[in-house]
Formats: C-alpha cells, structure tokens, sequence
C-alpha cells in the first residue's frame, strides 16, 4: 500500500521492550498474536529493520522435519551474527539455548513467526525452553519475539496456567484488524472520493485485515463493483482464506464448528435454536470453545441483563461473517467455477447482509472513541423492542437506532422502546438521555458529531 497504515502503538511497544533490555541487560519474551493476515511480520520487520544497531535473526517455523528445520536457523543465525562455529544441536529448543549463550556477550534480537506449529515438530520444546529461559534471561541480551496466528494455540501455550511458559511473558501485543477510521483513511488515499457505501463494503468484505485491504487498493478495487469483481473470481484469495482459516483452528470437532458458525452468519444466534440445528449432539461445549479459546464467536447479551440464556451469537470475525454467507454457503456455485453468478447474488444480497455489518461499524466507531464506560444493545424477553445501539458515561445515556437507508429512521417507534427499556432499568432515568437515528451517511462521522445531531430526551 501507499503507506504504513496504523499501528503506532505496537511499534512503540517493541521499540520500548528493546530499549528494556538493553538497560537492564536481561532477556525479555514478548508475544505478538492476531489472525492470519493482520500484519505481525511485518509490525516485526519493520521494527526491527530501525534498530539498526541491534542484530536481528529472524526465524520462521516451517512444517518440515525437526532436523532440516534446524539446521535451516542455525544457518541464519550463522549468517546474520557472523559466528564462525555453529554448535550441533538435536532439538529446536539447543537453538534457543545457543542463542541465550550468544546473547552473554551481545545484544540481539530474534524473532520466532509462527511459533504455534512447534507443537507438531516438537511438543517438549515448551517445556525445555522454560528451563533454558529461567536458567539464562538474567545473564544474557536477547530480545525474543513469538509470533503466532492460531488464537487457540497461541492461548495454550502462553496463557494457561500448567503450561510451562506460563508467567514468563514480558508483554503481550494483538495485532488487531484496521478499524473503521483506518480504512476510511486508505480509501482517501486511494479515491478522489469516498462514498460511505464503498467504505462499509471494504469493511465488510475485508474485516479490516490488512492483505484483503492491500489486495483490494492495488488493483484500483475502491467501489462495490470493482471489489466484488476482485472478490469473486477463479483463485481469489478472499475464496480461498476462509478454508485455510478453519483448516488451521479446527485440527478436531471441525464439523459441529463448521456447522455452527454457518448457522450464525445466517442469522440463527440463539443457543436454542444452534441446537435445533446441530441434532441431538449437545453445542454447549463447542460454543464455549468457538467463543473462549477460538475466538471466532461472541455471545452478546440484552446490556444490564444478568440472565446468560438470553445471550445471543455472533461470528466476531467480519471477514469469516462474509465467507460464510457468500461463499460457504454458495458451494455448488464454486464447484460449477460459476463466479459471475456468485458475484450477483452477493450484489443482490448486498443491501440486506450490510446492514448488520454496519451496526458493527457504529460498535467499533463508539468503541474506538474510548468515550463511554458501557456500549450494548437491548431488547426485550418477548422480542418486541430492540435497541441497536446504547452508549452511557456518568452523566449521560445515548440510544441509537441504526437503518442503512436514513429516511427508514422514526423517532417514534425508538422513544416507545426507550420507554420499555427505562421500565425496566430505571437507575438509567437518573441521567441525561438522548436519542437519534444513525444511517450511512453518519459512517465517516466521528461519535462527537453524531452525539451533537441527537436529540434530549423529555422524561
């Protein structure tokens, strides 16, 4: 792309991790996670290319036999910090271990990307690695960064408590998708004009993951039209990702989770009826999983409501939310190689599927703002009023009714459901409210401009 969009924060957390170790002359483990994609190599190269006194040795874990493998990073290491003898090592973790000798008596950085598919090379690496890792951090100047994209994996070995390399991290970094702002910014620099239409569907269609984006700009994709022609055509990696995605996650139980993930981006998100559709397997288990170690579902309840069972499901990934619809779904059109017909049912479909995708796009604009304590939606038991978008701080309460097309807004019906809400949680009377309608052309709004369009609410 034109330019190194976002990420500000996370280059400052790696500049500042460095600078640590230098200081206090002891190693320090960092871990940088997010989804395929999103843009941790190069958060790392590009860090790492600026710290132009430190050496940087950058290995990536190939899913080759153990042996090649290691010889493949004792040959950069090699090559990168200039040693004459390379040890003999028989296990990833010896790597490891030389590198923390090495860093005795200089300063280095490495960075291992991909680290999660050691468990398939090597299972004990862990385990051996903490013991080098509590052994040596104190005597030696290595930055080590691993990186991985399997959110569940990723989790089990850093995160759970009988895991070995528990307590050890330094500092974690999730990479995460551009948000709504970021991609405004690159369609700016991309089109003469950016329509709020084009920009939900770069939002949509991309989830805000930097390859989909960067893919999309250089072939001058910045409408609808132009996205969906690059989008559905023979060999499209916004085809192909999906699979490879869930390939990657799901090494078991992957047909219940295809199932449940294809029901929720149709729509289906009460636990009730996920069940209705998966038969007489129980689905408790796997949406637990999808939503804490995979990371792939939210269960979003009425905000304020204590009572879990009336939470309902969302694929949290937006891109996953698009493949599911229009491409999972669409099977027989792909095996056929019938993309023009595909793309024509995603254009057809367009108007309705976006229409979720933006109450989303409102969630992350309000969110992003860091303004409010609470953000959420409501609705009642019987289904009868709902309430797309609530936002509250110590003084006020703003609730938001969210219609793709503006002149769909009434004022009317959101005061009867902000009445039903006020009944039924009436500490939130006690402070100021407001309402208003939000439609696409309040997308490229800031939340503060779309705060001063609402209107008081008489009690």
């Amino acid at each position: 792309m034109k330019k190194y969009y976002d990420r500000e924060l996370e280059q400052k957390i790696l500049v500042e991790e460095s600078s640590l170790v230098t200081t206090t002359q002891k190693s320090r483990l960092v871990v940088i996670t997010g989804r395929r994609r999103v843009g941790k190599t190069e958060l790392i190269l590009r860090v790492m290319k600026n710290e132009k006194e430190v050496p940087f040795v950058y290995l990536f874990v190939s899913r080759i036999a153990a042996k090649v493998l290691i010889q493949d990073w004792l040959q950069t290491i090699s090559s990168v910090l200039g040693v004459s003898f390379i040890p003999r090592c028989e296990r990833l973790s010896q790597v490891i271990e030389y590198l923390l000798f090495l860093g005795q008596t200089q300063r280095i950085n490495v960075a291992i990307d991909e680290c999660q598919d050691i468990n398939t090379i090597e299972p004990s690496f862990w385990s051996e690695v903490q013991k080098a890792w509590d052994l040596n951090k104190k005597n030696s100047q290595v930055l080590l960064l691993m990186s991985g994209s399997i959110a569940s994996a990723m989790r089990n070995i850093f995160s759970e408590y009988s895991e070995p390399l528990y307590g050890r991290v330094d500092r974690f970094i999730q990479v995460r998708p551009f948000s709504v702002t970021v991609l405004r910014d690159v369609l700016q620099d991309y089109s003469t004009t950016v329509d709020s239409d084009d920009l939900l569907a770069l939002y949509a269609l991309t989830g805000g993951i930097p390859w989909f984006v960067e893919d999309l700009m250089d072939r001058g994709a910045v409408t609808i039209n132009q996205m969906a022609d690059v989008v559905f055509e023979a060999g499209s990696k916004f085809v192909m990702d999906g699979e490879i995605l869930l390939a990657n996650e799901f090494r078991s139980e992957g047909t219940l989770n295809r199932t449940l993930l294809q029901a929720i981006a149709s729509g289906i998100s009460k636990r009730e009826e996920l069940q209705n559709v998966a038969g007489p397997i129980s689905v408790s288990g796997s949406l637990s999983r999808l939503e804490k170690q995979y990371e792939l579902i939210t269960k979003e309840a009425p905000i304020f409501e204590k009572n879990d069972r009336k939470g309902r499901y969302h694929i949290s990934n937006k891109y996953l939310s698009f493949w599911f619809a229009f491409v999972q779904a669409k099977e027989a059109l792909i095996a056929q190689n019938n993309f023009e017909a595909l793309k024509n049912e995603f254009l057809a479909q367009y108007e309705t599927f976006s229409g979720r995708v933006l109450e989303q796009a409102f969630f992350d604009l309000f969110r992003e703002s860091k303004k409010f304590k609470t953000l959420g939606r409501w609705w009642d038991r019987k289904g009868e009023n709902e309430i797309d978008l609530i936002a509250i701080n110590d003084e006020s309460a703003y609730f938001f009714e969210v219609k793709r097309n503006a002149t769909k807004y009434s004022p009317q019906r959101l005061i009867a459901k902000i009445i039903a809400f006020l009944n039924q949680n009436p500490a939130i009377q006690s402070k100021t409210i407001y309402f208003g309608g939000l439609s696409l052309d309040d997308l490229q709004r800031n939340p503060r401009e779309m705060l001063e369009h609402s209107e008081k609410f008489l009690q």
